[in-house]
């Protein structure tokens, strides 16, 4: 009884104030939360990968985890790169649905990605230029097709992760897919 007089005698209009002073709060606290980040994932992963290498991560694990919400039934090869003093070619193959490679930027921005297509083969020769951000060499074809006009496309990132992500398809598959991520390339190439 005495509650329900409490309730009566309440201010409305400021415990409505306040439950929208702390919604908005809440806005701008996970709004701002990236800029107040001591690190991003580029930051982290750039202490382990070497510079315009592929690198194959060890399995995903709670304890072996390069990044955050990585899939664990996937695997993973990653490539650190940096066009500032030349072009950067990277090549792949995506041999079945499942897989992927995807370039961000060091912002966590996805710029390109390419999936594989289902019942064909799907190779990717990409060449990262610096002098006007442009990607070049975007072939996506069948082996039994002739290769087309390379098409270009645009991008506002110099340096970043290409991130090519295969399935966990069982154990039949597991040696082959690890061969595919192996012979993946990320390399180099100087003005």
């Amino acid at each position: 009884m005495w509650l329900l007089a409490r309730l009566k005698r309440a201010n409305w209009r400021l415990i409505a104030a306040a439950f929208f002073a702390v919604c908005i709060l809440h806005i701008v606290a996970t709004l701002a939360a990236p800029e107040l980040a001591t690190s991003s994932a580029y930051d982290r992963l750039a202490q382990d990968l070497p510079l315009n290498k592929m690198q194959v991560v060890p399995p995903v694990a709670p304890k072996t985890q390069p990044l955050p919400f990585l899939s664990p039934d996937a695997r993973y090869a990653l490539c650190r790169f940096d066009t500032l003093d030349g072009s950067v070619a990277l090549t792949a193959n995506l041999p079945g649905p499942g897989w992927t490679l995807a370039l961000y930027s060091t912002e966590g921005e996805n710029f390109y990605v390419s999936v594989a297509q289902p019942g064909r083969r799907t190779e990717i020769s990409l060449l990262l230029v610096p002098s006007d951000e442009r990607v070049t060499g975007l072939t996506a074809h069948a082996p039994a097709d002739a290769p087309q006009q390379d098409a270009t496309l645009t991008v506002a990132a110099q340096k970043g992760l290409a991130v090519l992500r295969a399935p966990d398809q069982g154990l039949a598959y597991r040696a082959r897919n690890l061969a595919q991520l192996k012979r993946a390339r990320c390399a180099f190439r100087p003005l």
